[in-house]
């Protein structure tokens, strides 16, 4: 009887102690703030429309910093693999004038730079 009773309090101890350190009520009025990451976003690749998906990607990035100049008609070769340091020849329309670049994969996987080169096709 002893060990019961000895157990009881010792839960009741336990109860105390745990209800101790609950978080206060939340006040009324008081604004909390959770900041979350944001989930990575997954990039499912084909090589059959890889071209055209990473042309998507540099259009809608390319942000160039003379403000007169315009990108448009941007065309990437499709490639079998995204790894570093492979890479593929892409084309664009700059300032009206028809241009070569080459896009590397860097650092780590899906990551790229581009580069000017002679026109491939």
């Amino acid at each position: 009887m002893k060990n019961l009773w000895s157990a009881c309090a010792a839960s009741v101890a336990a109860a105390l102690l745990m209800a101790g350190c609950a978080a206060p009520a939340a006040t009324p009025g008081a604004t909390t703030t959770v900041t979350a990451t944001p989930l990575p976003s997954i990039l499912v690749f084909d090589p059959q429309t890889s071209g055209r998906i990473l042309a998507e990607r540099i259009k809608a990035r390319a942000k160039p910093k003379d403000p007169g100049v315009t990108i448009s008609e941007v065309e990437c070769k499709n490639f079998p693999d995204i790894k570093v340091n492979t890479h593929t020849d892409c084309q664009m329309v700059v300032n009206g004038v028809k241009r070569g670049y080459r896009a590397t994969f860097t650092e780590r996987d899906g990551h790229y730079e581009i580069k000017a080169q002679d026109l491939t096709w």
